[in-house]
């Protein structure tokens, strides 16, 4: 099992543009934010953008951890926002506000070396669950021995959506499973390893290096989560503590309404329509 820990990929965007004076740069509010590594490539490039259409007014510090990182983060006051990879549930602190901000798919990935095309449902789930734990019981793969089941983290909202979505609320068994704590390290050790089985955010999938396996007949990509035929869709939001003011509000106001927001949004994900 891998140690739960936070990927401090923090940074100013500010700084990272050079687009505030050494001497303003105490004069700019700072959004912190942390969460979910599924969003974190998506909401670096909402900030670099938002900082270019309002020069010297903001800077974002952000950081990965995972969805419930993020969750913990802002209801404790630690961060300005949380980034969150799942739906809000019951055990959630009270008092946050989720803003969905894009729409991602939650795709199942192989090694290069075993390009299985095809999982129905309870083929997924007997793979995901430990039932079937050969790939001579998996129709169509071409890898031999026990399957490697890779998977995240308790904190990642992709895990949990994965979980809801696709495994019809059952669970990855964490002893059987080698957990990743953010998606590009699971998708490195699915392409390092012939014998793995994992499931990662469409933007991870699209990178290439991996076999994307489609379900019940139906490809992941975004074009299939656009038409509705791929059902391994979810959200990603941004969460403060109580109704969005300030800074944060302004900026997630941007996110939604905003034209240059949702062409960053529709290159790799999906705009919430």
């Amino acid at each position: 099992m891998h140690r739960i820990r936070r990927l401090s990929v923090a940074f100013a965007v500010a700084g990272v543009l050079g687009v505030a004076a050494p001497a303003a740069a105490s004069a700019l509010t700072t959004i912190s934010i942390s969460g979910a590594t599924a969003s974190y490539p998506l909401v670096s490039l909402l900030a670099q953008k938002y900082v270019k259409v309002h020069p010297h007014k903001v800077k974002f510090k952000i950081a990965q951890g995972g969805a419930q990182i993020g969750v913990n983060d802002v209801a404790a006051g630690r961060v300005t926002i949380g980034d969150v990879s799942r739906d809000p549930e019951k055990k959630d602190p009270a008092g946050l506000v989720f803003y969905p901000i894009a729409k991602y798919a939650i795709c199942v990935i192989t090694n290069k070396a075993n390009p299985l095309s095809n999982l129905t449902q309870s083929q997924l789930i007997s793979v995901f669950t430990g039932k079937t734990r050969s790939w001579s019981g998996v129709p169509g793969a071409t890898a031999s021995g026990t399957i490697d089941l890779i998977s995240r983290t308790s904190v990642a909202g992709v895990l949990t959506n994965f979980q809801t979505l696709l495994l019809e609320g059952k669970k990855v068994p964490e002893p059987l499973a080698t957990e990743e704590p953010s998606e590009g390290l699971l998708r490195q050790q699915v392409e390092n390893d012939p014998s793995s089985i994992g499931f990662v955010s469409n933007y991870q999938s699209d990178k290439g290096g991996v076999n994307v396996v489609g379900l019940n007949g139906v490809p992941c990509n975004k074009t299939t989560a656009i038409s509705g035929q791929y059902a391994g869709v979810a959200r990603f939001y941004e969460v403060t503590k109580g109704r969005a003011t300030g800074a944060a509000s302004a900026f997630i106001g941007w996110i939604e309404k905003s034209a240059a927001a949702k062409k960053i949004i529709s290159t790799q994900w999906i705009p919430i329509s």
